[in-house]
C-alpha cells in the first residue's frame, strides 16, 4: 500500500517537473513572439462582447462571427497604425518649426525670463556656485534637447511604418491568434481553472482581476484617453494652435501615464507659446491643464474603473515607468499588470493564508 502511495506521488512529481520543464521550453520558443501573443489573447477578451453579439446575428455562428470579428481588428489596426504615423509626423515637424523659431528678442516673455535669469544667478554668488546662466545657452539647450527627442521619435515611427518581413510575420500571428482564440476563450479559461493547483476561490479570484484590469485598460482608460483629448482640443482650437486634431491624438496616446500624463503634451506647448511672446495663451493653456484636462482623469476613473483594479498613484508610476525601463513599450502592459498580481497575491496571503497559519 505505502509503495503504491509513494508510486503514485512520485509519479505526479515527474509529471509536474515535465509539465514545467516543456511550458519552459515553449516559452523560449516562443519568445520572439511572446509580446504579440500576448496581445492577442488581450484583444480577444475585449472582443468578447462583440463576438457574443455576433453569434447571435449570423447564421453561420462560429466561424463567420470569427472571421467578422478578426476583419474587424485588422481595419483597426490599419486606420490606428495609419493614424498614429500620420499624428507624430505631423505633431514632431509642428515641434520643430516652433522650436526653431526661439530667439532672444525683446518680448515681454523673454524679459521676464531674463529678469528671472538674473535673479537665479544673483542668489548662486550669493551662496558662492560657481555657476552661471544665460538666456542664449538656455534656448540652445532647449532647442537641441527638444530636436534630438523629436528625431528619434521620427526615426522609431519610420522603423514602424517600413513594414519589415518581421513586422509582417508578426501582424499574422496576431491575426491568426485572434480568429483562433476568440471563439475558444471562455473555454480557455474554464481550462485554466482546472488546471491551477490553487483552491477554486483563489483561482477566480486571480483571474477575475486580471480580466478586470484588462476590461479597464480597453473600455475605462480608453475613453478616457478620449475624453481627454477631445477636451484638449477644444481649448487648442480656441488659441489657435495648429495641427488642433493631431495634437488631441497625442494627448489621447501619453493619458495613459498618472497624473502627468496630458501635461506631458500641454505644456511643453504653453512653454513654446512664452518663450514666443504669446504669454496669455501660455498661461491659459497651463491653467486649463491643471484645472480642466488633469482633473478630468481622476472624476472619470473613479466612475469607469473597478476599485479591485486601482492602484496607488506611486505604485502605478513604478509599474508603468518600471516596465517601460525593463520591457520598454511593452512594459506599459506588463509593469501594472505584475503589479496588480502582486497586490491580489497580499490580498489571498492576508486573507487565506495568515488566518490559516494563526489558527494552527
Amino acid at each position: 500500500m505505502a509503495k503504491k502511495y509513494f508510486e503514485k506521488k512520485y509519479s505526479k512529481l515527474l509529471f509536474g517537473i515535465l509539465a514545467l520543464l516543456l511550458l519552459v521550453l515553449a516559452i523560449l520558443v516562443a519568445k520572439p513572439y511572446l509580446n504579440t501573443i500576448i496581445l492577442a489573447v488581450i484583444v480577444s477578451y475585449i472582443l468578447q462582447p462583440v463576438y457574443k453579439f455576433l453569434t447571435k446575428k449570423v447564421k453561420t455562428k462560429k466561424i463567420s462571427a470569427s472571421i467578422i470579428s478578426t476583419l474587424l481588428i485588422v481595419l483597426l489596426t490599419m486606420i490606428l497604425g495609419v493614424i498614429l504615423v500620420i499624428t507624430v509626423i505631423n505633431v514632431a515637424s509642428l515641434v520643430l518649426e516652433q522650436v526653431n523659431t526661439l530667439r532672444v528678442e525683446n518680448t515681454s516673455s523673454i524679459d521676464y525670463l531674463q529678469d528671472a535669469i538674473v535673479w537665479i544667478n544673483s542668489q548662486m554668488d550669493r551662496f558662492n556656485i560657481p555657476i552661471e546662466f544665460t538666456l542664449t545657452e538656455i534656448l540652445s539647450n532647449l532647442r537641441n534637447s527638444i530636436s534630438s527627442i523629436v528625431n528619434n521619435l521620427l526615426a522609431t515611427v519610420s522603423s514602424i511604418s517600413s513594414f519589415s518581413v518581421d513586422a509582417v510575420f508578426k501582424l499574422i500571428i496576431f491575426y491568426g491568434l485572434i480568429y483562433t482564440i476568440v471563439p475558444h476563450f471562455n473555454k480557455s479559461i474554464y481550462s485554466i481553472k482546472n488546471i491551477l493547483p490553487l483552491d477554486e476561490e483563489i483561482t477566480t479570484l486571480y483571474l477575475d482581476r486580471t480580466l478586470d484590469t484588462a476590461k479597464a485598460m480597453a473600455g475605462g482608460v480608453l475613453l478616457i484617453a478620449i475624453v481627454q483629448g477631445l477636451v484638449a482640443g477644444i481649448i487648442l482650437y480656441i488659441l489657435g494652435t495648429p495641427y488642433v486634431f493631431l495634437i488631441s491624438l497625442l494627448v489621447s496616446i501619453v493619458s495613459f501615464i498618472p497624473l502627468l500624463g496630458t501635461g506631458l503634451v500641454t505644456f511643453p506647448i504653453a512653454l513654446i507659446y512664452i518663450l514666443t511672446g504669446q504669454v496669455w495663451k501660455g498661461v491659459v493653456l497651463a491653467i486649463y491643464q491643471l484645472l480642466v484636462i488633469g482633473e478630468i482623469d481622476g472624476v472619470l476613473r473613479a466612475n469607469l474603473i473597478p476599485k479591485d483594479v486601482r492602484m496607488p498613484l506611486f505604485v502605478s508610476f513604478i509599474a508603468i515607468f518600471g516596465g517601460l525601463s525593463l520591457w520598454g513599450i511593452w512594459g506599459l502592459i506588463y509593469g501594472p499588470v505584475i503589479f496588480i498580481l502582486l497586490l491580489t497575491t497580499v490580498e489571498v496571503l492576508k486573507k487565506y493564508y495568515i488566518p490559516s497559519l494563526k489558527e494552527k
